[in-house]
């Protein structure tokens, strides 16, 4: 199970890692209150939209996600065992908690719970001492628990994040950010039991040696209830934590998924009353428009065909033809804005020059650049689609016509010439020659005819 649990961070990472690839996310058409926000389609890995991701803030309760992720790491191998351990706090759990008003479940020092019920109090409730009970039991105290989150942190590839206590009270240098959030979140939800747990309205926890009869508590999180949400219901979103302090605003971590399109959505500090001193919950106002404007224009679009064929590419000592045609290396898709035309995408194409043959299918000859806005979508590399052998008749015409018209050709003509006008003059010269002899020899003989004896 631990071996499984690896393969699973693995590869969140390497997914979470490739959806930041592409920096480009879109801006809707309105704002938003919370001064931060990260907006992920768990289906593609993409960033769809974020405003201040990466600034440090304080995450308030939403810091109990990671508490959550080191209890149900504990039990990763026999998660039902959960249901039938049980631990108590000791007054070490309580001491920082006291005047401070936090949220609560209501467990007292020595009460027996399951680890199971305090999961659920975690994150239904917000539940503080809950919080502080798993951290004492599984770190051994407070501040090795604290030293675990950060460690944990640390593997998630948060590089913003902080964490001094489990609860997420007001503490100095306990800070996180919108993406960081997003991280924790996303690596929690792939953990058994930590959707059910997180998602769950209501939850009927145990009797115990303090309280006789079971008790029900409620999720914090009102867009999941029609009951009690009011105009804050949204009938898509689940779980997954509410936080909420004076230093931190209103923090939000919710998921929502709606004709097949799933988001995972963080906004931090949002402001807790309205312009009448009134409370209000901008934290669901904003999921809320944000969701409603992200399934409302968004779908899964192919923005390049593999099979596209984009640029010739001129090739010498080809067989046959001089160039070859070239297309993307393969299809790219993405969440795009529906109301925005593929075709107010750029294209910046480059091809090598100076290719010889022979070129095979599949060899890279150029890129290709898709822009939208200044900003880069995806690079690609362009391709033959087909081969090209080398041509040797091609070859030798080529070069003959290269050879013919340059300097060379007429620096050969200029030494051929002069060398059959030396050739010329030196038979001339040489026949001059002879024939002077020729006359020389027969004036010494006087033109006698010479006897030969046999």
């Amino acid at each position: 199970m631990r071996k499984l649990s690896l393969l699973i961070l693995t590869v969140f990472i390497c997914v979470f890692a490739a959806s930041n690839v592409s920096a480009f996310t879109f801006t809707p058409d309105f704002d938003i209150t919370s001064e931060a926000a990260y907006l992920y389609n768990i289906d593609t890995g993409e960033v769809v939209y974020q405003k201040n991701a990466d600034k440090q803030l304080v995450p308030a309760s939403l810091t109990k996600i990671m508490t959550a992720i080191l209890v149900l790491e504990k039990f990763e191998d026999d998660i039902s065992a959960m249901s039938t351990t049980y631990i108590s706090g000791t007054s070490a759990c309580f001491d920082e908690l006291y005047l401070t008003g936090c949220s609560n479940a209501d467990i007292q020092i020595g009460e027996k719970v399951s680890y199971k019920d305090l999961l659920y109090a975690l994150m239904l409730r917000s539940a503080c001492e809950a919080a502080n009970i798993l951290a004492y039991d599984i770190g051994g105290s407070l501040s090795s628990f604290a030293d675990m989150m950060n460690d944990k942190a640390a593997v998630l590839g948060c590089k913003n994040t902080h964490f001094t206590n489990s609860h997420g009270l007001f503490w100095e240098n306990h800070y996180t950010t919108a993406e960081d959030m997003a991280k924790i979140t996303l690596y929690a939800m792939s953990l058994p039991m930590f959707m059910e747990i997180s998602c769950s309205p209501t939850y009927e926890m145990e009797a115990t040696n303090f309280h006789s009869k079971p008790r029900t508590i409620s999720h914090t999180n009102y867009m999941m209830s029609k009951t009690n949400g009011g105009d804050y219901y949204y009938e898509y979103v689940r779980g997954i934590k509410t936080g909420t302090l004076d230093e931190a605003g209103r923090c939000l971590v919710t998921t929502a998924n709606k004709d097949g399109y799933s988001y995972l959505l963080v906004t931090l500090n949002a402001p807790q009353k309205d312009e009448n001193g009134n409370n209000h919950f901008y934290n669901f106002d904003d999921h809320k428009k944000i969701y409603q404007w992200a399934f409302e224009n968004f779908e899964y679009t192919d923005i390049v065909l593999g099979t596209e064929e984009k640029a010739e590419v001129p090739v010498e000592f080809g067989e046959g033809k001089d160039f070859v045609i070239v297309k993307p290396s393969g299809t790219y898709s993405k969440i795009w804005n529906k109301r925005i035309p593929l075709s107010s995408i750029h294209e910046v194409i480059e091809v090598e020059q100076n290719v010889i043959a022979p070129v095979k299918a599949g060899d890279k000859l150029g890129t290709i650049e898709y822009q939208y806005g200044g900003e880069t979508l995806v690079k690609m590399d362009l391709i033959a689609t087909t081969s090209l052998e080398r041509s040797q008749k091609a070859e030798m015409m080529t070069v003959a016509e290269s050879f013919i018209g340059s300097k060379d050709f007429y620096s050969a003509i200029k030494w051929s010439a002069g060398f059959f006008l030396v050739y010329t003059v030196l038979i001339i010269v040489l026949k001059i020659v002879f024939h002077n002899q020729n006359k020389k020899r027969g004036r010494m003989y006087g033109g006698a005819k010479i006897k030969r004896y046999k």
